[in-house]
């Protein structure tokens, strides 16, 4: 039997040049200097305010400046529009008025001294009021250059957040009467979270078609009925808000019967869900409702169709994977039962005072989760040093082209490491199969911020492994995620070949508490872990032979309310040689218990 303890690290190099073609060139990670990391990451390159609470944050922020300024301009426009209109425009042209009746056209006007006289007068008298409310105007152009600068967010913005709202009722069946009596309440929690902002008809209609284009079509259906029912029922909520503008009823009816003819014919061909859609259970046509492979109860099915264990289908794989991220155990107690917490310092010195609160939330394989790992102070450092450079997620697909998908709604630290060699761009793409985890992306490295150093310390002392970045370890990956920002059942190794196994154990922390969604789940295993700031999750993603565990696959739940940071080292075979050595047996387990 061939061992595969290999590491390979390999990077894929697109460089498209001016001409337009693509070459494809192999660079080592290693090779890449400092200086061009550097580099690659003053380029400028526009905030994706959608996919990150940070930059949501920053556009209110600047939205308040906005407003500021528009008043102070508004102000200032009104009094030298007033001016222009009122006593110097009219004194000044009166005045011309009247020098051009005396003959001011002809040249020998200014021969006679009067007609001198009469002509310095007026400039002499008229035009310094003039000139001054015009000043004041004038020294408000740094305003109006700032206002014309500034790029408003795109409607993909728009759609995306609306899709995420979509996605938040797909995961947690948001209250939609609830939701228009602005109160935010879903099966996370019966305390509502109240809406200070009130949703219009316009609103559900454009979250429902949004939803509709996103293939999120029982989503789609709720939002476009409520938003009908709404419009017949004439309340207040038909009115729209200043910038709405409301769709006549006969259209919100013809979308709705659209979307619900589409939701019915594609729930009968692909079924209720897969990686590209989700649909009711039912059909919203009764007649279809009726046919024999509906009459059997969908929770019998669903419980008939629980794998903890091992991998199964994709569909039972999102299934458990919502259920897990709605807060629901579904494991049996005879292996909840054997599951426990203690206090640990694994034999170092470092934590015999302070130990760290563990707790296993699974035995085989062995994931734990560890309390206390960072402290706010910490965490909020690295939030602000990786803020500066977050930029969108995205996906890679068959081809190896780019893809910002509804897969995955995050952005991510990233040195951008786009280097310049004849005014071409290039891209750097870490490979990690069919639909890959990032595209676009580079790390945070321990020079760039104090603490890193530190935690990367209190890993090795831990896990009792090498995490030294370029040597057994990956850099850290800081992620912020969005409104619904989550990221769909994947695993962390690469499934290319010459990458495969890479990566033999993740460990994450979270860097902010989240009140509402937001879980780690691992839905073969029946695990849901819930953000705590500080806290930490450990799992290895393949066995000694360095073969992948696919019982470890999971996915990040949707934010339904919160601000979700998280930090990632994942550590590499490379420099665990002696700590995890390679063995034959392809069942045998990476487990480090920790004491």
């Amino acid at each position: 039997m061939v061992v595969r303890c290999v590491v390979v690290v390999v990077v894929v190099m697109m460089v498209v040049t001016e001409a337009g073609t693509t070459r494809f060139g192999w660079r080592p990670l290693t090779n890449v200097t400092p200086e061009e990391i550097e580099k690659g990451r003053n380029l400028p390159d526009s905030p994706p305010v959608a996919t990150s609470t940070y930059h949501l944050t920053e556009l209110l922020q600047q939205e308040v400046q906005v407003v500021t300024r528009l008043r102070e301009l508004a102000d200032e426009l009104m009094t030298a529009h007033q001016a222009c209109r009122s006593n110097y425009t009219h004194l000044y042209l009166t005045s011309w008025d009247e020098l051009e009746r005396g003959g001011a056209r002809s040249a020998e006007f200014v021969y006679h001294p009067l007609h001198a006289y009469a002509l310095t007068k007026h400039l002499s008298l008229r035009w310094p009021p003039l000139q001054e409310a015009t000043r004041r105007l004038h020294n408000h152009s740094h305003h109006i250059e700032w206002i014309l600068g500034r790029e408003a967010s795109a409607v993909r913005e728009l759609d995306m957040l609306a899709a995420g709202v979509a996605r938040l009722h797909d995961y947690y069946s948001l209250n939609l009467t609830a939701l228009t009596q602005s109160n935010l309440i879903s099966l996370l929690s019966s305390q509502p979270i109240p809406i200070t902002i009130p949703v219009s008809v316009s609103d559900l209609n454009y979250i429902g078609s949004r939803a509709a284009a996103a293939n999120i079509w029982n989503s789609g259906v709720d939002f476009l009925g409520v938003a009908l029912k709404l419009s017949l029922e004439n309340t207040s909520l038909q009115q729209p808000h200043s910038s709405d503008t409301l769709e006549p009823q006969h259209q919100l009816a013809t979308m709705f019967n659209r979307t619900v003819q589409m939701h019915d014919q594609l729930l009968e061909r692909k079924g209720r869900r897969s990686k590209y859609h989700s649909a009711h259970p039912l059909p919203i046509n009764t007649t279809l409702a009726k046919k024999r492979k509906y009459h059997k109860r969908v929770k019998e099915k669903w419980e008939e169709a629980v794998v903890l264990g091992r991998a199964g289908t994709q569909l039972q794989g999102i299934e458990q994977s919502m259920t897990l991220c709605r807060g629901h155990d579904i494991r049996p107690v005879n292996i909840t039962s054997h599951l426990y917490c203690r206090y640990i310092n694994n034999g170092s010195p470092l934590y015999l005072i302070g130990p760290l609160r563990m707790e296993v939330v699974s035995l085989v394989p062995y994931i734990v989760t560890l309390q206390g790992v960072v402290t706010s102070r910490e965490a909020q450092d690295i939030k602000v040093t990786s803020s500066a450079f977050l930029e969108a997620s995205s996906t890679v697909r068959f081809n190896g082209g780019k893809e910002i998908s509804y897969q995955r709604t995050s952005s991510t630290y990233s040195r951008r490491c786009r280097l310049q060699a004849s005014r071409s761009p290039t891209i750097w793409i870490w490979i990690f199969g069919a639909f890959a985890e990032i595209v676009h992306r580079a790390w945070l490295y321990e020079h760039n911020n104090n603490h890193l150093k530190q935690l990367t310390t209190r890993i090795e002392t831990l896990l009792g492994v090498s995490a030294q970045e370029h040597v057994s370890a990956e850099a850290y990956q800081v992620v912020n995620y969005g409104a619904g920002g989550h990221y769909t059942v994947h695993h962390d190794t690469l499934t290319v070949p010459y990458l495969a196994h890479l990566r033999i154990a993740t460990f994450l922390v979270y860097l902010s508490d989240v009140p509402q969604g937001g879980w780690t789940v691992f839905p073969w295993l029946g695990v849901g872990v819930a953000p705590k700031q500080g806290s930490a999750l450990l799992w290895y993603n393949v066995n000694r032979a360095g073969v992948k565990d696919e019982r470890v696959y999971h996915a990040a739940c949707p934010v339904l309310f919160g601000d979700k940071w998280v930090i990632n080292k994942w550590l590499h075979y490379g420099g665990q040689t002696l700590k995890v050595p390679c063995l034959p047996d392809s069942q045998s387990h990476i487990a480090l218990p920790l004491n």
